[in-house]
């Protein structure tokens, strides 16, 4: 296919016992279903398992090189992650450790809302792909609450044990620590000795706080959900920075691929406001043409879905009858799903669509669509679009800075 992927392969024989392995092998099943369905999880593409020859397998979206970035060349790779970074850098700054906490603690939330924890959150398995920072390794997934063996790493574990949305939070919260301060897991809570002289010090007492917070010893203390942690974090930031429009930050050089039923004049308007919108914040923007379906317009399907990162389907009552749009829609739910790592399915509902084909209805569930309430206000109904698509991408700010 011309690109490269990670394959992890785990043998029975590296374990004293059946248990772990087969901890492992269940978590990742439970994982592989929705690993496509944030941007913030690492995308499992396929898993299996030779039970006669003892192992099992997943095959996953690569990292970025630590140097070249998706410019891979096999014998010289070293994944980019976190803890390289940290390596390189020493620590970040304050607006760089609050983005890469938002947009990580709402991977977390999404993990948490499926019932499942990650139960080894520390820099090293929090990797780059495309430039965005996502959880990986997730051998140790599992269910909330669920007795396993007491696992993880030194330094992150909560003092009560590994296996609650809790302990996750925590193990974050040192992750958070080294990120900001500068300084290993087993150096907390002690603050940089310089701090006062950091151009953003007052910012990092804030930050510091919401820290201390996340590891606290006593469970009851800490935040109930990363959701509730993540909106604190995005409270740390400097007045009117949300307001910035989000495309003119995520939107460059990411190009989204806009699907509409060519039979309905609300979606075929909807659309063309729509690709302005994205344009001024920065996307670049493939509108799909009402075509006739032949096999030359499939192949210029085709092409323009496996260049995009975006592919938003908009949705109408009338969708029904148009089976190129069904057509489409079918293509970019398997391009998102499989065939190309990281490109996200962003549907845009207009209105409350009530009859919704069985395979739209299963990738909405899924994929959640963005729904537009008032689709007779183009205006405001982009604009509000545009704002929710660049929550979904934001990638993590030091996307650009590989060394």
């Amino acid at each position: 296919m011309g690109s490269y992927r990670a394959v992890k392969v785990v043998y029975r024989s590296f374990f004293d016992s059946d248990r772990p392995f087969e901890r492992e092998f269940q978590g990742l099943q439970k994982f592989e279903p929705f690993s496509r369905t944030h941007p913030g999880l690492v995308s499992i593409l396929h898993a299996g398992r030779n039970a006669e020859q003892g192992y099992f397998y997943c095959v996953m979206e690569v990292a970025d090189d630590s140097s070249t970035g998706q410019a891979i060349e096999p014998e010289n790779y070293r994944a980019r992650t976190l803890a390289g970074d940290l390596g390189r850098r020493g620590r970040l700054s304050l607006e760089e450790s609050l983005d890469l906490g938002i947009h990580l603690a709402a991977a977390m939330e999404h993990l948490h809302s499926k019932g499942l924890v990650h139960r080894d959150i520390k820099p090293s398995n929090i990797i780059f792909a495309q430039g965005i920072a996502k959880f990986a390794d997730v051998g140790l997934v599992t269910q909330i609450g669920s007795r396993a063996t007491f696992v993880g790493t030194e330094g992150y574990i909560a003092p009560e044990g590994p296996g609650t949305p809790e302990a996750d939070i925590y193990g974050f919260g040192k992750v958070l620590y080294e990120v900001s301060m500068g300084k290993p897991p087993d150096q907390f809570p002690e603050l940089p000795a310089k701090l006062r002289e950091m151009p953003d010090w007052q910012g990092l007492m804030s930050l510091n706080t919401v820290i201390l917070r996340c590891c606290d010893t006593q469970v009851a203390r800490r935040f109930h959900s990363a959701g509730q942690l993540g909106e604190a974090l995005r409270e740390l930031r400097p007045a009117g920075s949300d307001n910035v429009p989000v495309g003119a930050s995520v939107g460059t050089g990411v190009k989204v691929a806009v699907l509409f039923n060519e039979h309905s004049s609300l979606g075929r308007g909807f659309a063309s406001k729509l690709r302005q919108q994205l344009a001024r914040a920065g996307y670049n923007v493939w509108l799909m043409e009402a075509p006739a379906l032949n096999t030359e317009w499939a192949r210029e399907l085709e092409y323009q879905l496996g260049k995009s990162r975006v592919i938003m389907p908009v949705i109408s009552e009338a969708l029904a009858a148009s089976p190129a749009f069904a057509y489409a829609f079918e293509f970019g739910r398997q391009a998102a799903a499989r065939t190309v790592p990281g490109t996200l399915l962003v549907p845009v509902l207009l209105g409350s669509p009530k009859s919704v084909p069985r395979n739209m209805a299963l990738a909405l569930e899924s994929a959640p669509g963005l729904v537009v309430h008032d689709p007779g206000d183009p205006l405001a109904s982009v604009e509000s679009v545009v704002t929710a698509l660049g929550g979904r991408l934001r990638p993590d700010p030091i996307a650009s800075m590989s060394s």
